[in-house]
């Protein structure tokens, strides 16, 4: 086994174990791969536009680690490399992260984003319509006051982190789920940084509420939405 399998062995053996950093770890070092990769998707999608986009395309890579992240603990290490093993989910993540269509409540989860109309009386959310992406980020108090998976993925996101990673966890999946090209640069101006620090900082905050859902039974309802599945 040479370095790189040495350091992708540790890499994937921490983020099984749900170790965030690692997740940070094999970004940086990995991250190149799983780019040759992307791209070679979005290509076979026909979206060339997102192809000229090195920040969408930034993006689409840091949603594939994560992906890998979520299942790192299934891998083996005399199989194939993690990109491969996993690029059937790679490749549906790719798919449901570009492009401008409507946002149904479960791909607004998948984002972070919880999306719906009111709480019925059993306390669930009635009403789960797709809708045009017309929701902004002053929507987010709005949607936590009427919507009971809002407000508990809400208290996950806030119990993990400073305030301003949580703040940025919240925007940048309020921006995907609009279908924003470029979430990272429409945060980073929103809170006065780079855009690759706020795809570090969404990574981070992200696995840290990941790991508390997975971790703390308060949040079993949110389990079985887009990025909290295991």
């Amino acid at each position: 086994m040479d370095t790189d399998d040495d350091e992708l062995c540790r890499c994937m053996e921490g983020m099984a174990g749900g170790d965030a950093a690692f997740l940070f770890t094999f970004h940086e070092r990995f991250g190149p791969k799983i780019t040759w990769i992307v791209r070679d998707m979005v290509r076979g999608m026909g979206r060339l536009d997102i192809l000229r986009d090195d920040d969408e395309i930034d993006g689409l890579v840091i949603d594939a680690c994560e992906v890998i992240y979520s299942r790192a603990s299934g891998w083996r290490a005399d199989g194939a490399r993690p990109w491969k093993w996993a690029r059937a989910a790679i490749r549906s993540r790719v798919a449901a992260g570009i492009g401008h269509r409507p946002v149904s409540f479960e791909e607004a989860y998948d984002h972070g984003l919880p999306v719906g109309d009111a709480a019925g009386a059993d306390g669930e959310v009635s009403g789960l319509l797709a809708r045009d992406a017309d929701l902004t980020g002053d929507d987010i108090v709005d949607l936590i006051q009427v919507d009971p998976r809002a407000r508990l993925l809400d208290r996950a996101i806030r119990s993990v982190g400073c305030e301003r990673s949580q703040q940025i966890c919240w925007q940048y999946g309020v921006q995907k789920a609009l279908g924003d090209p470029s979430p990272a640069v429409t945060v980073a101006r929103m809170f006065g940084v780079e855009p690759g620090n706020v795809r570090q900082i969404f990574v981070r905050q992200k696995a840290k509420v990941v790991a508390l859902i997975e971790s703390d039974d308060r949040f079993e309802p949110l389990r079985q939405f887009g990025w909290f599945a295991a």
